[in-house]
């Protein structure tokens, strides 16, 4: 599958760990996403780091993305990777987070109906960032996913990060896409903040590949739960969750701040099976 098919199919709500080992077929990857949000009439703002904001605009320009009318108008950001993410020469998760929330609400109250955030993150092997910090930051992140209105692409270069690093970081991210992705590749899984009933919907597939991001997410929605019911979680879209998925699960509807609904044949079987095993016995 080309890049461009792959970009065309990160929506609003998805957060993707985008690998890659070549700048320039990067570079066009996030050119397809920016001319994407700005013929959908989104806020969107670029993190570069491999190259210069000014030389990033002029490949972009160069490659038929609009930038000019866009960076006027206010719809386009290109600014330097380091400045977005970086205070005082390392990650500062929450305050990152904090950050990311008001912009969020900034495209919103300036009337976009979404935002688009493209990062490369270079800036970590320069940096005295954790991979710890890291991970944490993007899992976090992904709970501000949940209402739809802002799509991410994190741009990790593999020859910037060990291959155990990547792996890891790359589960804080709910799907992961890059050149060796198939033709089917969609987002692995997605997920959707419901307000009637108050929950969250999942779509889609949980393994080790984005366990960190559900973790994330299933304790956003169980954190959020009403004092006086559980939340919600339809799953009758889940396709698969592997044994530590399907034992938070258990251990989410135990607390009784869950209610699973829409469980699968084989899912329910599973749930079932771990069901009756002690939660000390379940694995973490």
């Amino acid at each position: 599958m080309t890049a461009s098919a792959m970009v065309d199919r990160i929506h609003l709500g998805d957060h993707v760990c985008w690998a890659h080992d070549d700048e320039a077929e990067a570079l066009d990857a996030v050119g397809r996403f920016i001319a994407t949000g700005l013929r959908l009439g989104h806020k969107v703002i670029f993190s570069a780091d491999a190259a210069s904001p000014r030389a990033a605009r002029a490949h972009l320009e160069a490659a038929g993305v609009p930038t000019e009318a866009a960076v006027a108008s206010g719809q386009l950001r290109i600014q330097p990777a380091a400045e977005s993410y970086l205070a005082a020469g390392r990650l500062a998760p929450q305050a990152m987070l904090d950050s990311l929330a008001e912009k969020i609400v900034g495209a919103r109250r300036e009337g976009y109906p979404g935002l688009r955030l493209a990062g490369e993150m270079g800036w970590v092997s320069r940096s005295d960032t954790t991979i710890d910090d890291l991970r944490w930051y993007e899992a976090q992140t992904t709970r501000l996913f949940l209402d739809g209105r802002v799509a991410g692409m994190c741009l990790y270069d593999r020859r910037d990060f060990p291959a155990e690093q990547l792996r890891a970081v790359a589960a804080a991210h709910p799907a992961t896409a890059g050149p060796q992705a198939g033709e089917a590749w969609t987002p692995l899984l997605r997920a959707f903040r419901t307000t009637d009933p108050p929950g969250l919907r999942l779509v889609g597939q949980v393994d080790q590949s984005n366990r960190e991001a559900f973790t994330a997410v299933l304790a956003d929605v169980t954190g959020r739960a009403p004092t006086d019911r559980p939340a919600v979680l339809d799953v009758s879209e889940l396709s698969f969750a592997d044994v530590r998925a399907a034992c938070a699960l258990v251990r989410a509807e135990r607390s009784a701040r869950v209610r699973l609904v829409g469980c699968r044949p084989a899912l329910s079987r599973l749930l079932d099976l771990l069901g009756e095993s002690d939660p000390v016995e379940l694995p973490a």
